[in-house]
């Protein structure tokens, strides 16, 4: 079943803005209703509605396999025309039919989206000498912005109290230093083992040089030991697809157009990124390619504005990772049981922590979630099957 949805640049017959967050996930929940509510005419069994989604899509299925019946997009619901969703006397809105999932399928999601450049910056922080530039260079700007950035993530992922599946809290004491920073080496060296099995690949002859990133252990199994290492040795540093910030840009071209009002085409929504332009203003300001309208622009919508609030508070609804945890101003009332998360190691998008935390926040409310690196895979869902098959998952879980 295909559900459509208002695209985020969506504009109403008066060419006034209609996509803006959360309505995408809001048509998409309106969908899963009009399934419930002709159980009668189609077939199936709609306790057990799966999710599935690619990239923006990815993001898409985590946020409704997270956010199953919250009362704060019944509003939402009630202005779109969503069956069986009613205002109520006091001015609250319910609705009749659940709008939860049984499992979410999501495919390198771009999500956790107002720390996305955070948690990108962190992963291309020390390979800006390497050839991981955006469009070829780096103004002095950027590449102070981008170390800012990193090291605003290693505070922003402690704070999140994730834990390994055995209850082992994942940190980081460094950039390139703690148990998150093995963890995510270790999802790297379990995709390329997988690979290595179904005869897929020979490390020794696919990559010269291996040995200054790759060891192989005496039971034949390969460990990746470091990270910029790894993506040098295998290329993704020369397919940077991100700018300095990449996804709230300076110059609000890319995902800026999916939040705001009905007056705006595209805002600034990235709070964590603003933080960082008002912290360091004055250091920042010295440095070539630093744009002073721009900035104070950014500062003005993200962070100190009218509209600030209210922005954030959109985001906050578009966040898989933090609606789990509980974070921010949302908590998950009947999410998702069952999760899969699958990303490739060539995929240039989003950084590996961003499908990795969905898993784990899942993991932190006792949900089952699959998380797999896909061994050079690109931005895309062509998983192949050496981590298994979407099919085969559902088939497994809809056995119970």
């Amino acid at each position: 079943m295909t559900a459509g949805a208002r695209s985020r640049d969506a504009m109403d017959e008066n060419g006034t803005p209609s996509g803006k967050a959360p309505t995408q996930v809001v048509d998409l929940k309106s969908g899963v209703i009009a399934l419930r509510a002709n159980t009668d005419v189609i077939p199936g069994d709609m306790d057990r509605i799966i999710s599935i989604g690619t990239s923006g899509g990815g993001q898409m299925s985590s946020i409704l396999g997270a956010s199953g019946n919250m009362p704060e997009y019944y509003e939402y619901l009630y202005e779109a025309g969503a069956i069986g969703v009613t205002k109520n006397e006091d001015g609250t809105c319910s609705s009749v039919y659940p709008d939860d999932v049984y499992a979410a399928q999501c495919y390198c999601p771009i999500a956790d989206i107002e720390n996305a450049d955070l948690a990108y910056a962190w992963w291309w922080v020390d390979l800006a000498d390497l050839g991981g530039t955006y469009n070829g260079s780096l103004t002095d700007f950027e590449r102070r912005f981008q170390e800012l950035e990193a090291d605003a993530f290693v505070e922003y992922l402690n704070s999140l109290g994730l834990a390994d599946k055995q209850g082992n809290p994942l940190t980081l004491t460094g950039l390139r230093s703690g148990s998150y920073y093995e963890a995510i080496l270790e999802n790297i060296s379990a995709a390329l083992n997988a690979m290595v099995a179904a005869g897929g690949i020979d490390p020794e002859t696919a990559y010269s040089g291996y040995d200054a990133w790759l060891v192989r252990a005496e039971d034949g199994l390969w460990q990746v030991t470091d990270l910029a290492g790894f993506m040098t040795g295998t290329g993704l540093v020369n397919n940077r697809n991100k700018a300095i910030p990449g996804f709230d840009t300076m110059d609000k071209s890319a995902e800026n157009d999916a939040f705001g009002t009905t007056d705006d085409s595209a805002v600034h929504y990235s709070r964590s990124v603003a933080q960082i332009l008002s912290d360091h203003y004055e250091e920042l300001s010295g440095l070539d390619g630093f744009n002073a309208e721009q900035v104070d622009k950014y500062l003005e919508e993200a962070l100190t504005g009218e509209k600030a609030e209210s922005i954030q508070l959109q985001t906050g609804l578009m966040n898989a990772t933090w609606i789990l945890l509980g974070n921010g101003a949302y908590r998950a009332v009947s999410p998702a049981k069952y999760w899969r998360v699958r990303s490739g190691t060539a995929d240039q998008h989003t950084s590996f922590s961003i499908g990795y935390n969905i898993c784990l926040a899942a993991e932190e409310l006792g949900l089952d979630a699959d998380y797999h690196l896909v061994w050079n895979m690109g931005h895309g869902s062509n998983e192949g099957s050496t981590t298994g098959t979407f099919v085969e998952w559902v088939n497994e879980i809809c056995a119970e």
